[in-house]
C-alpha cells in the first residue's frame, strides 16, 4: 500500500474577507512538475490551499527548490487590495530563505528575462507572483503551513446625499453615523459633514451630483477605512434620531473607489 503524508502546505490570506483568499490559483512549472515526479510527491489544490504530499518510505529530496506560480482570477483584486509591487515593477517572489526555512520572507521584485526559457514558460503564465521553497530535512517530520498574507486598501469612505424636495432645516438636520461598531467590537468611523460648497479637488463635483432642485452633503470618513467583504452593520443616515436609511451601501469588490451616492426624495 502507498502511503502519502504531508509535506508543507501553501495558502493566500487576505484581511478583505477575514481568512482564506479566493483570488489566486496555483499553477506548477515543468521544472517543479519533474522534481515532484522525481522526490514522489504531490501536488493539490483543495479549498484555495495547496498540499504538497510525499510518498512514506522513499527518497527524500531535501535541499531542493519547488516553485509554483500564483495566477490572480479576480479582475478587481487591485480594487482592495494593497499590492507588494507596482504594475511593471516585477512579479512578487516569495522564498524561506531567511533564518527560519518554515516562513516566508516579505516578497522581493522579480524580473524575467523572456530570453530564459525557464521565465518565458513564467511569463506565458501571466502570473501575479512565485513561490519558491526550499524543502528542509525537518519538513518531513513537521510539515510546515506557508502563508501569504494581504493587507486591504484602505481609503476615506464618502456618501455624497443628493435630496430633493427636502427643505432646507431638514436636510440640514441629516448625518450618517456608525450605529454597529460596538456590537461587532470594532472602532468606529467617525464622519465629518462638508456642505457642497466645500467640496475638494479629490471629490465629486456636486453640480454632477444633482440639479437646482437637488440639496448636496458629504459625510466623509474622518479616518481611511480598509475595504471588507462583509459590509460593517448599521452604517446609516439619520435626521436627528430618526432612521432613514439603517444600513448605508459600502464599496465592494468590484468598486474602484469609495465614493457613494446616495438619492434622497420627498
Amino acid at each position: 500500500m502507498i502511503e502519502f503524508a504531508p509535506l508543507f502546505t501553501l495558502e493566500v490570506t487576505h484581511e478583505y474577507y477575514g481568512g482564506r483568499s479566493p483570488d489566486f490559483e496555483f499553477t506548477t512549472p515543468s521544472g517543479t512538475e519533474r522534481l515532484l515526479a522525481g522526490g514522489h510527491l504531490l501536488a493539490k489544490t483543495r479549498e484555495s490551499r495547496l498540499n504538497v504530499l510525499y510518498e512514506k518510505n522513499t527518497i527524500q529530496i531535501e535541499g531542493k527548490t519547488l516553485q509554483f506560480g500564483l495566477r490572480l482570477v479576480n479582475p478587481s483584486f487591485s480594487n482592495f487590495s494593497v499590492l507588494p509591487f507596482l504594475p511593471g515593477e516585477g512579479l512578487a517572489l516569495y522564498r524561506n530563505a531567511g533564518a527560519d526555512p518554515t516562513v516566508l520572507d516579505a516578497p522581493v521584485a522579480l524580473l524575467l528575462n523572456a530570453a530564459d526559457p525557464q521565465d518565458a514558460e513564467l511569463l506565458a503564465a501571466g502570473l501575479f507572483g512565485v513561490v519558491e521553497i526550499e524543502v528542509g530535512a525537518g519538513f518531513y517530520a513537521a510539515a510546515p503551513e506557508f502563508g501569504i498574507a494581504f493587507e486591504a486598501r484602505a481609503e476615506t469612505l464618502k456618501y455624497y446625499v443628493v435630496a430633493r424636495n427636502y427643505p432646507s432645516a431638514e436636510f440640514d438636520d441629516l448625518g450618517v453615523s456608525d450605529a454597529g461598531f460596538a456590537a461587532e467590537a470594532r472602532p468606529q468611523i467617525q464622519f465629518d459633514r462638508v456642505a457642497a460648497s466645500a467640496f475638494g479637488a479629490d471629490d465629486l463635483p456636486a453640480a454632477l451630483l444633482g440639479g437646482a432642485d437637488a440639496r448636496v452633503a458629504l459625510f466623509r470618513s474622518q479616518a481611511p477605512v480598509a475595504r471588507r467583504a462583509r459590509a460593517r452593520r448599521r452604517i446609516q443616515l439619520a435626521r436627528n434620531t430618526e432612521v432613514i436609511v439603517s444600513q448605508l451601501p459600502q464599496p465592494g469588490a468590484a468598486a474602484p473607489t469609495a465614493d457613494l451616492v446616495i438619492h434622497l426624495s420627498k
